[in-house]
């Protein structure tokens, strides 16, 4: 016996009698994925409802399709059996979003459908402006503005991986192939890929606390897709923690998280940003976590968590730009790199958040308690205050009270007195005198 459930691309509809609520389901699908069925002639159970079917009752479908759905979608519209029972089965697809129902936006949540509010809509019209025209805009960049290391790197490495063509081409042919190039000029993603002219910025800085106050490091890189790619997972290899596993004579430093997910996440950031709207992407690293943040909402319908725990199509923004990065290898597959986190995430005990707002989408890996001791959590609860002077302390041992007053905004009496308190907690150190000496972190 054949069982039909309703989701997100499925609806069930007892007669045509409810021909007016399928229009709504069919909107609010093709506006979430983009295809989807729709059954007549099956209760909610998915069991058969009996109801005539006649050739009439498949055009008036089909007229109501067309009358109701704006834009116009070209269904497909059939009689067949189920459990020995007649249903009407409608098939239908569509990209261009959003549709409307009766003059109404609708998008599908689980198995319901909610009216689109006025963001929701706007999202969508500026997401459909900028995929149309962005990407395949020509630049003011001639090819001679191609920076010859990038293009080398990519070639080698799409061609090892085998998907490049191993054949004797130039860089101006290859750009030309992957329709990066435009009137005899780099297009926008040949050049934010390509460019030896730096034409993007990777913000990158380390926090003493887990708000946005105190800095412990602050760096702003310059560069195409390809270099800030390789210089941001170098950045947060170097601020992050590693221990050391020893297996016989084999020596093994492991990170607190695994690149191999954070150079995913990095790689998204760049093949799935918007890059006509003046924000930069940026990495900070806080104490309590690591977050990787690009210019624009999330890309998709589905949010991120769908991708870790289903096999969901990924829906692309820049369609040239990840191209580009599936030849060398970068991107694994479309649409897979989110499940791909989740899995060596889960498999390292780390957990992951994001945050999604109207003009940039953040994710973030949270890191564990570092206030450990031969393996022995510190029971202590830590302020903002506490946890910049312990960070600048952890930073450079020899800072004093007043240096470190200077760098969080507090007078040198208060730090003073967190200094002596993270001592009583066993947190903190004094080595050497009071002239030569320093902090130790323990």
């Amino acid at each position: 016996m054949i069982r039909i459930v309703e989701d997100e691309q499925t609806e069930l509809k007892k007669t045509t009698g409810e021909l007016a609520n399928a229009m709504i389901d069919i909107a609010a699908i093709l506006n979430k994925h983009g295809r989807g069925k729709l059954f007549f002639g099956l209760n909610n159970d998915g069991s058969n409802h009996k109801f005539d079917i006649s050739d009439s009752t498949l055009r008036d479908v089909s007229r109501k399709i067309y009358e109701s759905i704006k834009p116009q979608i070209y269904p497909n519209v059939y009689k067949a059996s189920i459990n020995e029972g007649s249903v009407i089965i409608v098939e239908f697809s569509g990209s261009d979003t959003p549709y409307s129902a009766f003059g109404r936006y609708y998008v599908r949540v689980a198995d319901e459908n909610r009216e689109m509010t006025p963001d929701q809509l706007r999202h969508i019209m500026t997401d459909k402006e900028y995929e149309a025209s962005w990407e395949e805009r020509t630049s003011n960049e001639a090819l001679s503005e191609i920076d010859s290391e990038t293009i080398g790197r990519f070639s080698k490495s799409g061609i090892e991986c085998g998907r490049l063509p191993d054949a004797n081409c130039s860089d101006d042919n290859l750009l030309l192939q992957l329709g990066l190039i435009k009137d005899g000029y780099l297009n926008n993603a040949g050049r934010v890929l390509f460019s030896k002219n730096n034409p993007l910025v990777l913000k990158m800085a380390v926090f003493a606390t887990n708000q946005k106050v105190t800095f412990l490091d602050i760096n702003r890189a310059e560069g195409n897709i390809f270099q800030l790619i390789d210089k941001g997972l170098k950045y947060i290899s170097e601020n992050i923690r590693w221990r050391v596993e020893i297996s016989g004579l084999q020596r093994d430093e492991i990170p607190e998280i695994p690149l191999d997910a954070l150079r995913e996440i990095i790689v998204n950031c760049f093949a799935h940003a918007q890059y006509n709207i003046g924000i930069q992407h940026e990495i900070d690293i806080f104490p309590d976590r690591i977050s990787i943040t690009n210019p624009g909402c999330f890309a998709n319908p589905f949010t991120p968590r769908d991708y870790f725990e289903k096999n969901n199509q990924s829906v692309l923004r820049n369609r040239l730009i990840a191209n580009a990065l599936f030849r060398c290898k970068k991107l694994e597959s479309f649409g897979s790199g989110l499940k791909k986190v989740g899995l060596l995430c889960d498999d390292c005990g780390v957990s992951v958040d994001y945050d999604m707002g109207d003009n940039y989408f953040t994710f973030s890996f949270k890191r564990k308690n570092i206030n450990v001791v031969n393996n022995v959590v510190k029971n202590v609860v830590l302020n903002e205050t506490e946890m910049a002077v312990l960070a600048l302390l952890r930073k450079d041992g020899k800072n004093t009270a007043e240096t470190v007053a200077r760098q969080i905004g507090k007078s040198s009496r208060t730090v003073q007195r967190v200094i002596d308190s993270l001592k009583d907690n066993g947190l903190v150190i004094r080595r050497g005198n009071k002239k030569t000496g320093y902090w130790e972190v323990l």
